[in-house]
């Protein structure tokens, strides 16, 4: 096994990892593998090499004197061993002061296409607390009129699958807030998939998790819609659930 340490110039990327996390790359970590395969059982065995990135990462926010790899046995950096690079998504750059909402809805989206559907709770009640830590500060969208909209109205939609037994529903997506959850309408489904009613706790939970995380930042409500008649009971319910700091 051989390894490289790529050390990165300031300003460095605010990245997000498998877990959630916000960290600013300040090197890449290299690890070459050699492994033996044998291509077919008369084959003789071949050499082959894999390669893989990984973050070296400063979670705390200022870099001290030491760079990872000086010192003795002290370094600010630490490596992501559970998240390869390949897998974390860029934010920003540090010296950006500022991050829209859509950037948030586009983090959530690029984790939803690797399965991971619950990462939306982990990043929403990371999202402010990091971009403060790093420099950088969340900004509400603004109307035509160019004032901040400070009350959200998101029109979920429904779309069926399994002749009506299961269901998707997700934020239009001229929405800047992500929500999206895969749910079961026949009980004998939902041994594996969350029902009707845990896809409504799910939601506000989510819902309340934005509106306590950017409260400071403007966000006063957010209030659901559907053009769905057969789903608006679910609207209606999720609309009932009280905003869990009120």
């Amino acid at each position: 096994m051989d390894t490289q340490l790529v050390r990165l110039d300031a300003p460095y990327n605010i990245i997000c990892g498998s877990d959630g996390n916000f960290a600013l790359h300040i090197a890449t970590l290299i690890v070459i593998k050699e492994k033996s395969e044998r291509i077919a059982q008369t084959a003789p065995m071949s050499e082959t090499l894999s390669v893989a990135s990984y973050p070296v990462v400063i979670e705390g926010g200022k870099i001290g004197d030491n760079f990872v790899g000086y010192g003795k046995g002290a370094a600010d950096g630490q490596v992501w061993m559970h998240t390869e690079l390949k897998d974390c998504y860029v934010v920003c750059p540090q010296e950006c002061k500022t991050v829209s909402f859509r950037i948030l809805k586009d983090i959530m989206k690029y984790y939803a296409k690797k399965k991971m559907y619950h990462m939306p709770l982990r990043i929403t009640s990371a999202f402010s607390w990091a971009m403060t830590i790093y420099g950088c500060k969340i900004v509400l969208s603004s109307d035509e009129n160019k004032k901040k909209i400070t009350d959200f109205e998101v029109c979920l939609e429904f779309e069926e699958s399994n002749n009506g037994n299961t269901c998707m529903v997700y934020a239009n997506k001229n929405s800047d807030f992500y929500f999206n959850e895969y749910f079961s309408n026949d009980p004998e489904l939902s041994f594996s998939l969350p029902t009707n009613l845990e896809a409504v706790k799910y939601m506000a939970e989510l819902r309340d998790d934005y509106l306590m995380t950017f409260r400071y930042e403007g966000l006063r409500s957010i209030t659901f819609t559907t053009k769905n008649e057969k789903y608006k009971w679910f609207v209606d319910k999720l609309n009932d659930i009280k905003f869990d700091g009120e």
